[in-house]
């Protein structure tokens, strides 16, 4: 046995052979195997949509006969309230029977006592027996606790009532199961003075429903909105059993399953075992009621069909058999062509294709070593090529990232120089007015009076505090990448903080700006954030609007929008042209050399607005200035 492969892989021609014999079986296999399953599935699925369209147009017969009873409820609902009269009542019921052949009876019932107390609870029903209509003032009974009555006037609106056994000893009455029609009767003013039902005879429905079989085996059932049957073969089921109760939940799930799919209202087909047989059930809700409907059908019903598609597929395999023939005759053809295809990869190779290699051959004759030395020395050129070009992306990569990184440090840089050198200015100049006053106060204290100590000590204290200010915004600025966290618990008085903010504004020169503020918040407001944040934000887009309001004027306002609070600052001035914008929130970036500040003021106020849960936005469509919009929450 051992010599006999040997022979086989050593030699071409009983390679070929050994080929298209096992060539021929397996494309005959597979062939068989799919043209049997694909006809399976076809005949199966085409079967499928037949019973699926059959389920919709009986659901839509259905439906037609509800909407019949519920039109004829509806039109005769304004000749009721109309003609309010014992009289006509018994006309009215008794017309709507006449009139719509699937109502098997009609009742009128008017809320206890209507007309008055001597004819006590009044109630005119009109049934169908045969040929004949009765129409007759309903018994003595209390039809008050009847659920065709209770539950349309509970919800004050038309529904469909599950079916029931109306049978009343002593007055008129169905001797077969209905289901009604109940609809709330109001006068104009919105008064209840009774409840019209209109009755459809299960048993007829159930005979309309079960006239279509699709197939000989299959039958309808209709469930109820607790899963109720109204409609099955096995007339002993209705209205007593459901179809929860009619199995063992453990054993059979596929059917519980399927009840709750049905009274869920949805639609579609399910897999259950009905009585020891596989079935697919295809279901689907009653529009407008609490009903759904289903076929049930045995999949030996379905398969039938398929069976008879065995019968067909004969040709079909005697044709694949030919066809099979013509693939081996190409297979031997193939078997020759590898040397083609080494030299059609060669000229791929020289054209500069080095990644579309042949598969590696398990042949051991001496195309498949050829096959193989070949595919060995085209991977090693293609991989060698590969490494070449990632040196090259990567040794790009990195030329970029370097040249990115050094111009960020040549800003950095720049920006550093710039921002102390920006500092010693800043803070040299308050702290020169605070020594100078200091050296007057010390030569002139005597003879200075109040009003000029009063001046002098407090341009030292603006100056003093101009310091303190530059030196915390430098902390916080320095303190902007560490995840710290807000207390946002406490309540602050939002005016307060305003007012406070309005203080620092007026103390602050130039001393010639005019503030105009208008608020619309309640009096006492409180919000829970930080006060802390609040008011350096407040003060800082305050004292920015009147670094920059070359006219004199600035604005200030608070609104409630929705859940948040708005703050809009205002400021008469240059404004800020379209380039500088995405810039202007950005730490160290002063637009100007020759204005007050470090050019933190508005990073650092963003940067707090972000941490309170807020938001702060240059308005572009202001241009009589810069407008800031600051919006923070309100809770």
């Amino acid at each position: 046995m051992k010599s006999v492969f040997y022979h086989i892989n050593r030699s071409l021609s009983l390679k070929l052979c050994s080929g298209i014999l096992l060539f021929v079986v397996g494309v005959f296999v597979l062939s068989l195997g799919f043209l049997f399953e694909r006809s399976r599935q076809m005949v199966k699925q085409e079967a499928m949509d037949y019973v699926t369209h059959m389920l919709h147009n009986i659901a839509l017969r259905v439906t037609g006969y509800l909407d019949e009873v519920e039109r004829a409820t509806d039109n005769m609902e304004w000749l009721v309230i109309e003609n309010l009269q014992q009289d006509s009542l018994f006309s009215y019921t008794h017309r709507v029977v006449e009139l719509n052949p699937v109502v098997n009876g009609c009742s009128i019932t008017m809320e206890p006592n209507f007309f008055s107390r001597e004819d006590g609870n009044f109630s005119v029903y009109s049934l169908r027996e045969g040929d004949s209509i009765i129409t007759v003032r309903e018994g003595d009974y209390n039809y008050y606790e009847k659920n065709w009555y209770i539950i349309p006037r509970r919800q004050d609106k038309a529904c469909w009532i599950d079916p029931y056994n109306d049978f009343n000893e002593g007055t008129l009455s169905s001797h077969v199961m209905i289901a009604s029609y109940s609809k709330p009767l109001h006068k104009e003013d919105g008064q209840l003075v009774g409840v019209i039902s209109t009755d459809i005879a299960i048993t007829w429905l159930s005979n309309a429903i079960s006239a279509y079989k699709p197939y000989p085996n299959s039958y309808c059932i209709m469930l109820g909105s607790d899963g109720t049957y109204f409609v099955h073969p096995d007339r002993l089921k209705l209205v007593k059993e459901s179809i929860y109760s009619s199995v063992n939940g453990k054993e059979h799930p596929d059917i519980i399953t399927l009840g709750h799919e049905m009274t869920s209202g949805k639609k579609g087909n399910m897999y259950v075992n009905i009585d020891g047989e596989s079935c697919i059930v295809f279901y689907e809700p009653l529009a407008n009621t609490p009903w759904s409907i289903a076929i049930v059908c045995p999949e030996s019903d379905i398969a039938r069909q398929y069976n008879t598609m065995v019968v067909i597929l004969l040709p079909l395999i005697l044709i694949g058999l030919v066809l099979m023939l013509l693939v081996c005759w190409k297979i031997v053809n193939h078997f020759i062509r590898p040397i083609d295809q080494l030299a059609q990869q060669s000229r791929q190779i020289t054209d500069g294709h080095y990644d579309k290699t042949l598969p590696r051959s398990n042949r051991e004759d001496v195309v498949g070593h050829l096959q193989n030395c070949f595919v060995s020395m085209q991977r090693a050129i293609n991989e060698h090529v590969v490494n070449i070009r990632k040196v090259n992306e990567e040794t790009e990569k990195r030329n970029r990232e370097l040249l990115v990184a050094n111009q960020k440090i040549m800003e950095a840089d720049q920006r550093k120089t710039a921002f102390i050198h920006e500092v010693s200015l800043q803070i040299r100049t308050p702290l020169n007015i605070i020594a100078g006053f200091m050296q007057v106060l010390r030569e002139t204290f005597s003879v200075l009076n109040e009003e000029e100590l009063a001046g002098f000590t407090a341009t030292m204290k603006q100056n003093s505090l101009t310091i303190y200010r530059m030196a915390h915004m430098i902390f916080d600025v320095s303190r902007m990448d560490e995840n710290t966290k807000v207390d946002l618990s406490k309540e602050v008085d939002v005016m307060s903080v305003v007012q406070e903010s309005i203080k620092i504004f007026e103390e602050k020169q130039p001393f010639d700006v005019t503030l105009n503020f208008t608020s619309s918040l309640p009096d006492g407001l409180t919000v829970h954030t930080n006060r802390l944040y609040l008011y350096r934000i407040l003060r800082e887009l305050l004292i920015n609007a009147k670094k920059f309001a070359t006219k004199k004027e600035v604005s200030m306002s608070v609104e409630e929008v929705g859940d948040k609070l708005r703050f809009i600052f205002e400021d008469k001035g240059e404004g800020i042209s379209e380039a500088d914008r995405e810039h202007i929130f950005d730490p160290f970036v002063k637009l100007s050399s020759f204005t007050e500040g470090l050019g933190l003021g508005l990073g650092l106020t963003l940067h707090h607005a972000v941490m309170l849960g807020g938001s702060l936005v240059l308005d572009p469509a202001y241009t009589d200035g810069a407008r800031f919009i600051f919006e923070m929450p309100n809770k």
